[in-house]
């Protein structure tokens, strides 16, 4: 008796592993061009997709590069895969991972963390929870003195481009986030996303010196609102030139 119940035993773990195995090489992979669309066209593909029933009636999708590698790991709501939500993960080829942070009913939300292709740390990217945003919609909002072209202007001519980083030919763009308070008052100014650090200070510097805003109104009353700005920073020859960029 002893003896059957061994080979039971064994025969039933081969069966569950053999139905385990079928059930991962069965999961069928659609093909993906480069703007993540569906494709029957190999030649076209860039990435194919995987989906599994997760638990919560959520759908756990991966996405990989053509060549196998990981491209993203993320939940969907259903099958539809129609709306994002929960923890996503981004990849680049090397493996090394892109970004990691929450989709909140198919937007991203919170703070993100990321990554660049050699795994050293970028700046954080904050989105807000789109539940939140239709409480605070703003009917005018905040104006700089003049409007957007003296801001545009303001910038170019008040924005002190380091020497060192003209010699050195530093450029690039650096995004700055800031706050018109409910006064018209620039404050907690920061870099969202960073540069070289000279020029990174040098936008900062510039940021400091803008004068009183209009501040942006809501039912007729002054409000804080936030902007992100970026700004160019580009060398020609041996003059170094700042501007609004896109």
């Amino acid at each position: 008796m002893k003896r059957i119940l061994q080979i039971s035993a064994v025969a039933s773990f081969f069966v569950f592993g053999l139905t385990a195995g079928c059930i991962a090489q069965n999961l069928t992979k659609t093909y993906l061009d480069g703007s993540y669309g569906v494709t029957e066209n190999l030649a076209e593909a860039r990435y194919y997709r995987t989906a599994q029933p997760h638990e919560n009636g959520q759908v756990k999708v991966l996405i990989h590069y053509t060549s196998n590698v990981l491209k993203m790991q993320g939940y969907f709501t259903d099958a539809s895969l129609a709306k994002e939500h929960g923890e996503f993960i981004f990849y680049y080829r090397n493996g090394q991972v892109e970004s990691k942070g929450q989709y909140c009913e198919g937007k991203k939300c919170g703070i993100w963390k990321r990554w660049a292709w050699d795994g050293s740390e970028r700046a954080d990217r904050l989105y807000p929870d789109p539940a939140t945003i239709n409480k605070r919609i703003i009917d005018e909002p905040a104006i700089f003195p003049g409007g957007y072209e003296a801001m545009v202007q303001f910038i170019s001519t008040q924005t002190v481009y380091p020497a060192e980083a003209v010699h050195k030919r530093i450029q690039g763009v650096v995004k700055i986030s800031f706050t018109i308070d409910e006064g018209g008052l620039v404050r907690d100014v920061e870099v969202v996303e960073r540069n070289a650090t000279l020029i990174s200070q040098a936008a900062l510097e510039c940021m400091w010196k803008m004068p009183l805003w209009e501040p942006a109104k809501r039912d007729g009353k002054s409000i804080a609102s936030t902007f992100i700005l970026p700004i160019e920073f580009s060398v020609s020859g041996d003059t170094g030139s700042v501007r609004v960029g896109n």
